[in-house]
Parts: C-alpha cells; structure tokens; sequence
C-alpha cells in the first residue's frame, strides 16, 4: 500500500479544507443552536461537484475513488461532523444503493438529481421495535397486482422530513426471515407517506432526523429496488460504505479535537506558564495524538482495500469501532482541558463531545462491530444469522 497521496488526491483534500474553513466553519454555532439543516452548503458543495466524487461519469459524477472520498469527508467534518454526515449519507445510503441495484430508469430519476444537489433521500431501516435486529422488521409490503401496499413506521431516520424519496426496507415475507426482506423507493409526494421531526437530540442538531409513516402506501412494482427478498443485500451494502464513512468522519473530529487543546494549552496559563507546560496535560494530547494516527492508518487503509475491491467486512468492522470510540475518548478529553470553558458552547469542544456519542450508536452500535470482530477471529457466529 502506498500512503503518498496523488496530486488529485490532495487537491480534493486541500479544496475540502478551504470550503470547511468558508462555507462550514462560520455557522456551525449557530446551526447547531437552532438545529438549522445546512441546506445551503449543501447545495454549494453539489455546485463544487463533491457530491458527485463516487458517482460515475454517465450520471453527472467524477467517478473517483474511496480515499479521496473519504479525505473529503475527514476534511468537512473537522469543522461539523453534522456536514460531515449529511453529505456521507447523500452518496452512501442514497445514491449507492441505487447505482448498485437500481434499473436504468430508478437511475437516471434519482443519481443525476442527487450530484446537483437538486434530490434528497433517505435510507430508512430501522423501527421501534428493529435496530441491530433488521429480521424485527414489522413495516410490510402486500402485493396487489403490479403494485404493493406498505404500512409500517420508520425512526431515528437521517434526512427523514426533507427527503424526496427514501429508500424502504419492508418484510415481504416474514416466514423467510431476512430472506423475506425487500427495499423499495418511495417518493414524499405518495398518498399516505408522512413524516415527523425528531427534536432537541444530544447531539448532530443540524441534521435532520425524524420519522416515516406509512398507511397504505400505494406503488407500483418498478418502485422496487433489487430482487423480491433481497433487501437485506441492500441494506448491507449501503451500510458498509456509511461505516467507512462515520470512522474517516471520526478522524477529522479528532483531529479538531487535538488542535483546539493544543490552542488552548499554549494560551492559558495556571500558575505562572502555560498548562501545556505540565506533564499530564502533554500525557492527555499525546493520546489523543496516537489514538488519530492509528485511526487515520485503520480509515486510509480500509479506503484501500475499497478501491482494490477485495473483502473488507471484518476491516471495516475494525476500524469503524476504533475510529468512533477514540474520537468520543478525545472529545472527552477536549472538554476536561478546557477546563470550565469546555462545558460552554463558546468552545466548539463540548459539541464534538455530543456529536460524538452518536456513531456509538447508529450505523451499527459498537457492540455489533466488536461481534463481527470476534466472529472473524473465532469462527463462531455471536447471533443468528
């Protein structure tokens, strides 16, 4: 593997960086307070074509590959991961599984719209009752004809209340378990699809999230996305490349984590020098300094291993659960530096903490990864497949 990035690579990376610093970084406060979706960067990084860096040419993309994807990504989420994983989930849970499994016309409706910035979806998996456990899905699709019939809920659902489409895993046959799993498109504009903000969460404000209401929804049969029963397929597909996504994210928060202690113990001063003076302090960024390093090695190398095509669940797996649970050790540690300061919106450290609890959970908590990480080592499968 070779780390020296191509000229396009850190052109991509450098452009990132200086997008963050004039698009993102003024009203991420902000944003964050009121829980405002960043619809305007949004739209301003389509006009730059980074929505398209995964999309191949015949669609309106640049067809590049993972890494300068992903350095894009560490880029933009420095400065919010809230960004960060707004624009993750356009091309990972949207535009993906579409390009993946979708006919030619679910592909030309939706991935062109999507490189514009002119379509948002969302990929709604989980329910009250189904979160690791996608066989507990209870949202069901009847056949009638050449169409089908949905009725279910959805939560905890990103992009749910401005999406114009989203990407539906519904039981088609409960008996098959996960082989009775079937995704389907639908549009916002289709007679019994609503939708329902969630509101003051911990963290990711300027997101959105929400849930899906289902009563009756009518489709018709090329609405749906793959094969009768291959939903799971899918749905797994799509959450491996959102894994990789929320690890290299991960890194950028660290690496913001790092450079604001460092700012901060150069500049204040306990008993007559600078805190980063004091062995302890310097022990804590130390940490958080290796703790980057090996997360950045895990992601670039999982981007690796992507773009060389071969298998890279169990890597994947890896470095999603390392990249998260250090980031959310160095937020933590962000704030304790800061002192006082680091309880208070005023430093940008106690939102990385927040933020930062929330990959623990979503995309797979860390406790599914860590069981994928055992089954590879031992054989054994922890849970029923």
């Amino acid at each position: 593997m070779d780390f020296e990035l191509t000229k396009e690579q850190s052109m991509f990376r450098d452009m990132a960086k200086e997008f963050g610093l004039r698009e993102v970084l003024p009203s991420t406060r902000e944003r964050d307070r009121e829980e405002r979706f960043p619809h305007e960067i949004m739209k301003k990084m389509a006009a730059q074509g980074l929505m398209g860096i995964k999309i191949p040419r015949e669609y309106g993309g640049l067809g590049l590959d993972w890494l300068t994807f992903g350095l894009v990504m560490e880029q933009i989420s420095y400065f919010d991961f809230s960004v960060g994983l707004s624009f993750l989930t356009q091309t990972t849970l949207q535009a993906m599984p579409i390009l993946t499994h979708g006919d030619d016309r679910q592909k030309e409706k939706y991935v062109p719209a999507i490189v514009k910035g002119e379509k948002a979806g969302c990929h709604a998996a989980v329910e009250p009752n189904a979160g690791s456990d996608a066989t507990a899905i209870e949202t069901r699709a009847v056949r009638d004809g050449e169409q089908w019939i949905i009725n279910g809920n959805k939560t905890w659902i990103t992009n749910a209340t401005l999406a114009d489409f989203a990407i539906v895993l519904v039981q088609t046959d409960k008996e098959k378990g996960t082989k009775g799993i079937t995704t389907f498109i639908i549009d916002r504009d289709t007679p019994g699809f609503s939708t329902v903000k969630i509101k003051n969460k911990l963290g990711i404000r300027s997101t959105d999230t929400g849930q899906l209401f289902f009563r009756d929804c009518r489709i018709p049969d090329s609405n749906r996305l793959g094969q009768v029963g291959m939903g799971m397929r899918v749905a797994l597909g799509a959450i491996e490349h959102t894994r990789f996504g929320i690890a290299i994210s991960a890194v950028g928060v660290l690496q913001a984590c790092i450079d604001a202690c460092v700012k901060y113990c150069q500049e204040r001063s306990q008993f007559g020098k600078p805190i980063g003076n004091f062995q302890l302090i310097q022990e804590r960024i130390a940490e958080m300094v290796v703790d980057c390093e090996a997360g950045r090695g895990l992601a670039y190398r999982l981007a690796y291993l992507k773009d060389k095509g071969v298998p890279h669940s169990r890597e994947t797996a890896i470095t999603k659960y390392f990249c998260t649970e250090a980031a959310v050790r160095a937020a933590r540690t962000a704030v304790e530096l800061h002192g006082a300061y680091g309880y208070t919106d005023d430093f940008p450290v106690e939102r990385y903490y927040r933020d930062m609890i929330s990959p623990l959970i979503f995309g797979g908590t860390s406790n599914i990864q860590k069981l994928t990480i055992g089954s590879f080592a031992t054989g054994i499968k922890a849970f029923a497949s």
